[in-house]
């Protein structure tokens, strides 16, 4: 039986920017092992499946039921396949409410319209375990044998002054040298063969490479208008069969809160997802303890149907 998916660019204006992810309105639940083959036929970094749970179609429902699969796996938090989501209901199905529910296995997300944009109501985190390396200390921290080499396959030739893990997402902040240069961020390659030999991500899911410019102009940190961006990451998460993430909409979940304590501001911030070939904007702020907005604009490339 055929039923509609759609092919979303997150996290931007502009087709083939932003990060892509598959959306599947599939009113039945099916297996696990159902959602997975059509997550690895679909082999983005994120398919989405969303179910109504408060109205007879996704055009009149305002609660959902979302889950997210990449090509290899399930994933307890996706903020550019919300966004696809809520993207597709709101502006292909025609859904007239102004905010949706997603219940998920974070929690409950709310998304709701602004302009062109839509705003995503995510929790934010803020637990924190810190270590030393060779190159930069913490503290009193001993030195981290693991931090070491990772540090040392990631950024072997630019300046990491800090390491933090978020401990409730398996989140690894590598923060950089605030004169770091936009080539020399670029520069940075993933890695992921050596990244997979020498960790099995039980401890560290995801790595987060960031930094706050300087002097955002000087370096090469600005948008298409000259406007330039707070804070700058590359996400890397080959446990997740991902080598580089091209917009992570939960990656701002702890670059919110870490750019906040850094900076002694509750924001609001503009951010960049510095992704080779791609990258994605962020407008951050922090509408109540704990949550974080994370806004963004979608752009759907291919409409379809998918035969199960």
């Amino acid at each position: 039986m055929p039923y509609k998916a759609y092919i979303v660019d997150a996290f931007t204006n502009t087709r083939f920017a932003g990060n892509q992810a598959a959306v599947c309105l599939i009113p039945e639940k099916l297996s696990d092992a159902e959602y997975q083959k059509i997550g690895a036929e679909f082999n983005l970094s994120e398919t989405s499946f969303s179910i109504p749970l408060d109205g007879d179609s996704w055009k009149t429902a305002k609660t959902f039921s979302l889950r997210w699969f990449t090509p290899t796996l399930e994933i307890e938090l996706c903020g550019h396949a919300t966004l696809a989501t809520a993207h597709v209901i709101f502006n292909e199905i025609g859904n007239e409410n102004e905010e949706l529910v997603f219940t998920t296995m974070s929690g409950e997300l709310r998304v709701k319209k602004a302009a062109k944009r839509l705003i995503m109501n995510f929790p934010a985190y803020y637990k924190t375990e810190n270590f030393s390396t060779k190159r930069f200390k913490f503290n009193n921290e001993p030195i981290n044998p693991l931090l070491d080499e990772i540090v040392d396959i990631l950024v072997p030739h630019l300046n990491p002054v800090q390491a933090c893990l978020y401990t409730e997402t398996g989140k690894l902040l590598l923060v950089l040298d605030s004169e770091t240069t936009k080539d020399e961020f670029m520069s940075i390659k993933h890695n992921g063969d050596k990244l997979l030999q020498i960790h099995d991500g039980s401890k560290i899911r995801g790595i987060v490479v960031t930094m706050s410019p300087k002097d955002a102009k000087k370096q090469g940190f600005v948008d298409s208008e000259g406007k330039p961006y707070d804070y700058i990451s590359r996400f890397f998460v080959p446990w997740a069969g991902i080598n580089e993430d091209p917009a992570t909409g939960s990656a701002q979940c702890v670059l919110g809160p870490f750019w906040s304590k850094e900076k002694n501001s509750s924001g609001s911030f503009y951010a960049f997802q510095s992704h080779p070939g791609r990258g994605a904007q962020f407008k951050i702020s922090f509408p109540t303890p704990g949550r974080i907005n994370v806004e963004g604009e979608s752009v759907t490339i291919l409409r379809g149907e998918i035969d199960l």
